[in-house]
């Protein structure tokens, strides 16, 4: 291969030649068949929204009844069995429980 290969000696001929109009009539072509999956698509379009907005009300109804509480629970108190399981401990134990949580930042509010 030549080392001292010169663009210049090409010269700004192009080797291909396309007939008269080749590309506008791709484009019109192309538009053509964008224009034709817009019109098809169309219902499906609307099937992926309906689906998409059901989806969205189905997870902001979850998040409803966990924020709002309103799933069935127990009906007994959390802070009962607290209670309960504090009265368990030994004195010892409870002494510890609580000198560790006096402190805390969290449970003074």
């Amino acid at each position: 291969m030549k080392r001292d290969f010169n663009f210049d000696h090409i010269g700004k001929r192009l080797p291909y030649t396309a007939p008269d109009g080749f590309l506008d009539d791709m484009e019109n072509n192309v538009w053509e068949t964008v224009r034709q999956e817009m019109l098809l698509s169309k219902p499906k379009r609307h099937f992926l929204l309906w689906y998409s907005l059901t989806g969205g009300l189905v997870a902001a109804s979850i998040a409803l009844f966990v924020v709002c509480n309103l799933l069935p629970n127990d009906s007994r108190s959390n802070f009962e069995d607290v209670e309960k399981a504090f009265a368990n401990l030994s004195s010892n134990d409870q002494d510890y429980l609580f000198a560790t949580y006096q402190d805390d930042l969290f449970m003074k509010f």
